[in-house]
């Protein structure tokens, strides 16, 4: 049996935190949809039960991310010598845009109308690109030496929000998925269209280590002279407050199929006669 069919439905990269993240790191829900080509072989093995496989193939589109929160702290010195320590809050979400290819491998049952697949897939994101926006922002400075809190001011720092700023993706590059189907087909002559539910959940997956990233996530810069008194303020990604990605997947897959029939194929067969050569081939 060959299919062609869509999948469609919603995905999410389960974080895990990376050491020495300061805040708190959650998954974001996505969509995703994909193409799905498929080529399945059954064998009967009892009344109305069909035992075999399916190999398959999907490209498609999606999106995930993860929403937390940060806390900075650090100090920067004003022309002056001043002593300004800063501590910066922040929400934010990050939202990971990307093309995907999947490859699997299932187990493939049928019992009458019925059917269900189980077995490994694996997906290949790329084309990857991340946008973080920070939703809410507040930047304290304080003065030691005149115990002088400023909040949000621009003289010494300040973030409008929601603010957003695009920077490289570091989704999980390889994912080996466990992938489940069940639904139901309808059989219309030589052809038959199907409808399931499907849930695949990576069992592993790779992340690349970030080696060049920007800390803190805001960053204000230094007040380095009277004339140029208001402070840049930089935003930097929150990829790094990220070790490692699940994904999980759910959603309908939706498709159309026909059945490839037994090719019947010319045999030769040898007659009592040697001598009678018109009936030499025939058709089996």
């Amino acid at each position: 049996m060959l299919s062609i069919g869509v999948r469609g439905g919603g995905q999410t990269f389960l974080p895990t935190a990376a050491v020495g993240a300061t805040g708190e790191v959650k998954p974001g829900i996505g969509g995703t949809g994909a193409l799905d080509v498929r080529y399945t072989y059954y064998g009967s093995v009892a009344s109305q039960v069909q035992l075999g496989v399916a190999v398959g193939a999907g490209f498609g589109y999606g999106t995930t991310g993860i929403k937390g929160t940060n806390m900075d702290s650090y100090t920067n010195i004003d022309y002056l010598g001043n002593k300004m320590d800063y501590s910066i809050d922040a929400t934010y979400s990050l939202k990971d845009q990307f093309a995907k290819v999947d490859v699997s491998l299932l187990l493939a049952m049928r019992f009458g109308g019925v059917t269900l697949n189980v077995g490994p897939r694996f997906m290949l994101p790329f084309a990857a690109t991340s946008t973080v926006t920070i939703s809410e922002a507040s930047i304290d400075a304080y003065y030691p030496l005149y115990n002088v809190h400023v909040t949000d001011q621009l003289i010494t720092g300040k973030l409008e929000t929601p603010y957003t700023e695009k920077h490289p993706s570091n989704i999980s590059k390889y994912n080996l998925l466990i992938a489940a189907e069940i639904g139901y087909e309808w059989r219309l002559n030589q052809h038959a269209l199907g409808v399931q539910l499907f849930a695949e959940a990576a069992v592993w997956s790779k992340q690349s280590p970030i080696t060049n990233y920007q800390s803190p996530m805001i960053s204000v810069a230094p007040i380095s002279n009277a004339n140029a008194p208001v402070p840049s303020v930089t935003v930097g990604s929150a990829e790094p407050f990220v070790s490692g990605r699940r994904y999980i997947g759910v959603g309908v897959r939706a498709y159309y199929a026909f059945y490839i029939e037994h090719i019947r194929i010319r045999q030769f067969k040898p007659r009592g006669d040697s001598r009678d050569h018109r009936n030499r081939y025939l058709w089996w």
